[in-house]
């Protein structure tokens, strides 16, 4: 078995192991999220990647829940300002919650993907608290390293999921 992955990873090279270590699941349930919501797919999958790799039952210590990371306090406020609704450990319904928050903390930080990101991962308080200092700056000023990694490692997990599959995740391996 060693020898066969050996030889598919001299044949294929980089991007084998790209897809290995950025798969493509639940494809169909990001996808029409991301339609019903106007977020790229690629960004959908790169948030579920980084939170969750892929396992629909990973819970934090937090107790964020599921394929997008979900508190139980998130989905109750998600389903109280007209998102979806429904039980938040169900997959598919993961991906809807979590997709329309995406969309949801983009237009609160005027599409600004990093800042949408900074609160996805610590919460919109914070951000707030943090772009209301002079001069501050995503890329330079995030006082939490887990918060600015979670943003590098999305933004570049998108980057690749773009390039592997598509910003839509519409183009399949060949």
């Amino acid at each position: 078995m060693l020898a066969f992955v050996g030889v598919a990873i001299a044949l294929e090279g980089p991007e084998l192991v790209r897809r290995l270590t950025h798969p493509l699941e639940y494809e169909a349930e990001i996808q029409a999220a991301a339609a019903e919501h106007q977020v790229e797919p690629a960004l959908v999958a790169a948030v579920i990647r980084t939170e969750s790799r892929f396992d629909p039952a990973v819970t934090s210590s937090q107790g964020a829940y599921g394929l997008m990371q979900i508190l139980p306090g998130t989905a109750d406020s998600i389903s109280a300002m007209g998102g979806p609704a429904g039980d938040y450990r169900d997959p598919g319904t993961n991906v809807r919650m979590g997709t329309w928050y995406l969309k949801y903390l983009q237009g609160r930080y005027d599409g600004d993907v990093r800042l949408a990101l900074a609160a996805y991962n610590s919460g919109e308080g914070r951000v707030d608290a943090w772009i209301s200092e002079e001069g501050f700056d995503v890329a330079r000023d995030i006082p939490f390293a887990e918060t600015r990694d979670y943003v590098v490692n999305v933004q570049e997990s998108r980057e690749i999921y773009r390039e592997l599959y598509g910003a839509n995740l519409d183009r399949r391996p060949a």
